[in-house]
C-alpha cells in the first residue's frame, strides 16, 4: 500500500509492498529489499493496551539497523500517523499518511470563501454516479460526485455549502486527474 510519509518537511511516496518480514519496498521509485523483524513491542499501558511500536531490527543493502519507533499523539487530530523513529543518535518524527486518503483531500481545492468551489478529480478514473442537480442547494460534506479509481469508489463531498453552479461530468465519464468534475458557487 503507498504511503506519503514527511520526515524534516521532505515528502517521500513509500510502497511498503507486502507485509512479509523479507520484501522490497520502494521510496521514490528506488526499491530496496530488506528484512524488517521485530524484537521487542512496546510495554502495555495501564489498560492493558500495546502501544504502536517498538525495537525492530532492519536489514537494508545488507547493513543492519536496530530501530526504536512509537507512535506519538498529535493534538491536530488530522487522519495523519506521527511516529518517532530513532535510528542509532538520530531522532526523526515521521509523518504517514495513505495516499489515497491524501489525493482525495487535496481534490477539494477551492478559490477562497467567498468565491467558487471546484472539486477536482483526485486521480484518473470512471464518474459512477453524480448524486446533485445544476441549482440544487449542498451542504459541506455532501457527497456530489462519485469516482471509481484504483477499484475502488470515491465519494467526492462539497467542501462547503453552497449552490452547484455546473457540473462538468456525466456518470459514465472517465476523467483524468485533476479535471474540474463540479462548481460550487456560493455560501447557502
Amino acid at each position: 500500500m503507498p504511503y506519503i510519509s514527511t520526515v524534516n518537511e521532505r515528502i517521500y511516496r513509500v510502497d511498503t509492498g507486502e507485509n512479509d518480514q523479507q520484501r522490497d519496498i520502494t521510496i521514490d521509485r528506488t526499491t530496496y529489499q530488506i528484512d524488517w523483524r521485530s524484537i521487542a513491542p512496546l510495554a502495555a499501558n495501564t489498560r492493558s493496551q500495546s502501544g504502536a511500536g517498538g525495537r525492530y531490527s532492519l536489514i537494508i543493502a545488507g547493513r543492519s539497523y536496530e530501530v526504536f519507533a512509537r507512535r506519538i499523539s498529535q493534538p491536530d487530530g488530522d487522519s495523519s500517523l506521527v511516529y518517532e523513529v530513532i535510528l542509532g543518535e538520530q531522532r526523526f518524527e515521521v509523518r504517514v499518511e495513505d495516499e489515497r486518503e491524501k489525493t482525495l483531500a487535496g481534490s477539494l481545492k477551492f478559490a477562497h470563501d467567498s468565491g467558487e468551489a471546484r472539486i477536482r478529480a483526485p486521480m484518473p478514473g470512471l464518474v459512477i454516479s453524480v448524486p446533485v442537480e445544476s441549482g440544487a442547494a449542498v451542504t459541506r460534506g455532501q457527497t456530489v460526485i462519485v469516482l471509481e479509481a484504483m477499484k475502488m469508489e470515491n465519494d467526492l463531498a462539497a467542501p462547503r455549502s453552497g449552490i452547484i453552479k455546473e457540473i462538468k461530468v456525466n456518470q459514465g465519464q472517465t476523467v483524468n486527474q485533476g479535471d474540474i468534475l463540479v462548481i460550487i458557487a456560493g455560501e447557502l
